[in-house]
């Protein structure tokens, strides 16, 4: 029986399918009382939970609510919101001086004087100098004025017979020439296409001498042409070594 394994176990399969909670195990309760002692929550008592009546008459109250007073801007102004409206204006020097000082900047009073000479009309008679000088200054700046001369003359030119024959009408020719952008350009075109270099330019030269400088020909040029007899001595052994 002590050896036997299905004896040693029997008092397991009994227990096999019954339901067991474990938080009402020792362990849990213990590590459930453990957390209560060591909780902040728990450890301090909310204020609002314990009975508490404040007393009205403590120094600390009492200079809160006189600091509040002298702080508080409804208090400052509530002798001033009171009397504001409470005012009698009486005749002081500083009120005149006041007074007069509106005059001097008044806008209104300032122009008072003009407007009464513009509602009682200014009679200004027509020969003044002023007007005078105002119509003959419009009559010189005037347009139709400065070439009403003009206008009448134009289409009736009267003078010579032809045109060469007046100079100022060929002087405006010439000026008209000398703006034209074609006649400006008309020898250009004319000749842009015919360029004549003369042979002797120096630039021509200098490059004929550059290109005989530069050529292989005349590099490789032979300075004289020898002729040798057929008896001499060096040409009968030259022929005898090849």
């Amino acid at each position: 029986d002590l050896q036997s394994d299905a004896i040693y176990k029997s008092d397991l399969e009994w227990l096999r399918g019954i339901g067991w909670i474990p938080s009402e195990s020792p362990i849990v309760k213990r590590v459930k009382f453990a957390q209560d002692l060591i909780s902040e929550i728990k450890y301090r008592t909310k204020p609002e939970t314990l009975e508490f009546t404040p007393v009205t008459d403590r120094v600390d109250y009492v200079t809160a609510k006189q600091v509040h007073e002298m702080l508080s801007d409804i208090k400052y102004r509530e002798a001033w919101n009171d009397q504001k409206m409470k005012y009698t204006l009486n005749e002081t020097p500083l009120l005149k001086t006041a007074q007069n000082a509106s005059k001097l900047i008044d806008n209104k009073l300032y122009k008072k004087g003009w407007e009464n000479i513009k509602a009682t009309s200014y009679i200004l008679p027509v020969d003044a100098i002023p007007i005078s000088h105002a119509k003959h200054g419009d009559s010189i700046q005037s347009e139709l004025k400065y070439k009403a001369e003009y206008v009448k003359q134009r289409g009736h030119y009267v003078g010579v017979p032809t045109m060469k024959d007046d100079p100022k009408l060929m002087w405006f020719k010439h000026v008209g020439l000398m703006q034209n952008e074609r006649e400006y350009q008309k020898l250009y075109q004319k000749y842009k296409s015919k360029i004549t270099i003369p042979g002797d330019m120096f630039a021509i030269h200098a490059a004929k001498e550059g290109q005989l400088l530069a050529s292989n020909l005349d590099y490789r040029h032979y300075l004289h042409q020898w002729t040798c007899h057929p008896d001499q001595n060096d040409c009968i052994q030259a022929r005898k070594a090849y």
